[in-house]
């Protein structure tokens, strides 16, 4: 940093100079600072331009998932966990991520979905990452066909991880249909199957007639747990619950997985 010497003080910008007095008040010239930030900069600042893309396809996967969680809301206001928006979240973030057509920042998740591993995605999520599905039935017997549920010889007691107040359970199934381009939905309950916890092996079955539109479908599976007091039964908290998604179905033409070139992955491991 220059000193000015003369017989007077000098303090203003000339050009790129700014002359000032410092807390000495010794006179003293520096060359002015450039703005860290301008409209320009910014603009082509490369870190700032990959968080701006990021942000818009955030966005975008923010309210496409705000969609998908009132596809069985009423299973969810029953089986839910703390961290259930942002995992939904995060769900269509890695989805939108299969959409190998459009640049980033301008990716969509009806493209990601387009991709086999893109609705694989969607299986097995949970609304309770508390009580997910193969913690509640460990054995895995049950089997999804023909828009049913059916867990045959399914003794209550050993079969289903109870919680320790709960004396009834309660199986429902539910299938939506979801048009993710106007987001537009519809979604058929079954008829729940209300049981005691009980040694009697019975069969488990629901049973749902879908939606007549045919976009992507989705099913899912509710267990509940309650205790009875006296004549009444009261749910127990929904973090006791489950609320799975086990099956899905895309209907369009082009769900076939497209072609990707091998250039566009990144590979997993590194030798260097």
């Amino acid at each position: 940093m220059a000193i000015v010497k003369a017989p007077f003080t000098i303090t203003g910008t000339i050009d790129d100079l700014n002359f000032y007095v410092d807390q000495d008040k010794i006179n003293r010239v520096r060359k002015k600072v450039d703005s860290a930030k301008t409209t320009k900069k910014n603009r082509n600042a490369t870190n700032d331009h990959l968080i701006k893309m990021q942000g818009q396809e955030m966005s975008h996967c923010s309210k496409t998932s705000k969609i998908f969680r009132r596809l069985t809301q009423a299973f969810n206001n029953n089986a839910k966990d703390g961290s259930y928006a942002g995992r939904a979240n995060a769900l269509f973030l890695n989805i939108v991520k299969e959409d190998h057509k459009n640049v980033r920042g301008s990716r969509l998740v009806t493209e990601g979905i387009k991709s086999k591993y893109g609705q694989e995605l969607l299986l097995g999520f949970e609304s309770n990452k508390l009580r997910p599905l193969p913690l509640v039935i460990p054995s895995n017997k049950w089997t999804l066909k023909n828009h049913g549920f059916k867990y045959s010889n399914c003794n209550l007691i050993t079969d289903l991880n109870w919680p320790e107040e709960a004396t009834h359970v309660t199986f429902n199934l539910a299938i939506a249909n979801w048009d993710m381009n106007t987001q537009h939905f519809t979604t058929h309950y079954g008829e729940a199957l209300f049981s005691p916890k009980t040694n009697t092996t019975q069969d488990i079955t629901i049973t749902v007639t879908p939606p007549s539109e045919e976009d992507l479908h989705l099913t899912f599976v509710f267990i509940g747990f309650s205790k009875q007091i006296g004549s009444k039964h009261i749910p127990l908290h929904r973090k006791h619950n489950t609320a799975t998604l086990i099956g899905y179905h895309y209907f369009p033409p082009q769900a076939a997985p497209e072609e990707t070139h091998i250039e566009n992955i990144a590979p997993p491991f590194s030798f260097a």
